[in-house]
């Protein structure tokens, strides 16, 4: 008789299945790194940039609890595989194998283990041969009870599987589903693409979607100096308008040339680099969103200077060496900037150097929002906390003196 091995082979499976992250995560970075520019630009306010960046990070840290589950689910499934295999059918065998060993050697009678002096050898082997259990029995006897024993494990496994099964399938396994949840979308800023204008539709449900139109490329026309202005570049002003409004199509003027100065006339321009918008911005998908950026100019958008980060004043007279300070009075940033100016101004005596107040008219004239600031030469304007080598650099773009070649301090104090 033929003695059959039942092997029960626990099945684990986790229909569980992760979304790729990586794209979404990006996404949010992109979405920060715009929300940080346009808040620097001061199109927005730093209560919308917060409110922004608060959400923008609870959906990133969701995204890394996300990616820390599946190890844990990874753990569970190993510990349960131990706990089966401790549990087969292999361990079970052999344990019952010894048990039968054992019977068989108990249940046979004390008769034939002793010597009949009275028989002959081959009458006791006749009557031993008749009456032990044939191989057989002790074969099947075995085969019957492994059997039962293997059938009452397998039922067992198949109980505790189903039971795990619907655990995972109760509320934990649904709270795990819906923390997993990340919308298609959650702004229209979610759904820009190259030459089409995106709109989040339900944005951040399950139903979110993007709906896109093809646009025309804005076109952007820039009035700037670059042969007087040390710092009018305009590639990272460019670089929002893209984020905005998709693909523009930018053509630059020198502010000096005949049809420069008629466009600086005719938009009043007070300073440079000035970025004028046509008419068909306003048909943009994200120009209602921005709109507090532009000033309407006839039928074009000129974008305010605030947000242009405009630096030159192209109409005031040019005065060599001269510096004016901006401040507040009792400002921690403002009186920084006048110790760092302190080693500039002792080194380069032929300066001539005036501090402002925020009341004062010079700087309500100048529009200066921004504290400290610096002005050059009554034209040229930057702002910040700066090292004396700083100050002293961009100062020597706009004038030639020996103390130029000196170098000072730059490190902040």
């Amino acid at each position: 008789m033929i003695i059959r091995k039942i092997y029960l082979l626990p099945y684990f499976c986790n229909p569980k299945i992760l979304m790729d992250d990586k794209t979404q995560k990006e996404r949010l970075e992109q979405e920060l790194r715009f929300l940080k520019e346009s808040f620097e630009a001061e199109v927005i306010s730093k209560e919308e940039f917060e409110k922004g960046k608060d959400r923008i990070g609870k959906k990133l840290d969701e995204i890394v609890a996300h990616a820390d589950e599946p190890n844990n689910a990874s753990q569970q499934a190993a510990e349960k595989q131990d706990e089966q295999k401790q549990k087969s059918p292999e361990a079970a065998e052999e344990k019952e194998s010894e048990k039968i060993k054992l019977k068989v050697i108990h249940d046979e009678p004390e008769e034939h283990l002793q010597v009949q002096p009275q028989k002959t050898e081959q009458k006791i082997t006749e009557e031993t041969a008749a009456e032990k259990p044939k191989p057989e029995y002790i074969e099947e006897k075995k085969g019957g009870r492994f059997f039962k024993y293997a059938t009452i494990l397998i039922i067992l496994a198949l109980i505790i599987y189903f039971s795990y099964s619907s655990f995972k399938g109760s509320e934990p396994q649904q709270k795990i589903n819906a923390a997993d949840f990340v919308a298609a979308c959650n702004s229209n800023s979610d759904c820009n693409k190259e030459g089409r204008g995106g709109i989040c539709v339900l944005p951040g449900t399950e139903n979110a979607k993007c709906e896109f139109v093809e646009i025309q490329k804005t076109n952007v026309l820039v009035i700037n100096d670059r042969k007087n202005c040390f710092n009018c570049d305009t590639q990272r002003v460019l670089g929002i308008l893209e984020n905005w409004f998709g693909n523009i199509n930018a053509n630059e003027i020198d502010y000096n040339t005949e049809i420069g100065m008629s466009i600086a006339e005719r938009f009043s321009l007070n300073m440079l680099p000035a970025y004028i918008m046509d008419g068909n911005i306003t048909k943009n998908p994200g120009f209602e969103k921005f709109k507090q950026a532009f000033t309407k100019k006839d039928d074009n958008r000129l974008l305010n200077d605030d947000a242009a980060g405009s630096s030159f004043y192209h109409k005031r007279t040019n005065i060599q060496n001269k510096l004016d300070l901006f401040v507040i009075l009792g400002d921690e940033a403002s009186t920084k900037a006048e110790n760092n100016l302190k080693e500039f101004l002792n080194a380069f005596k032929e300066v001539k150097f005036e501090k402002h107040f925020a009341d004062d008219a010079l700087t309500k004239e100048l529009n200066i929002k921004s504290f400290p600031t610096f002005l050059i030469n009554n034209k040229v304007r930057f702002s910040g906390i700066h090292a004396a080598e700083t100050i002293k650099e961009n100062f020597c773009q706009l004038n030639k003196l020996p103390e130029c070649e000196n170098s000072l301090s730059k490190s902040l104090v």
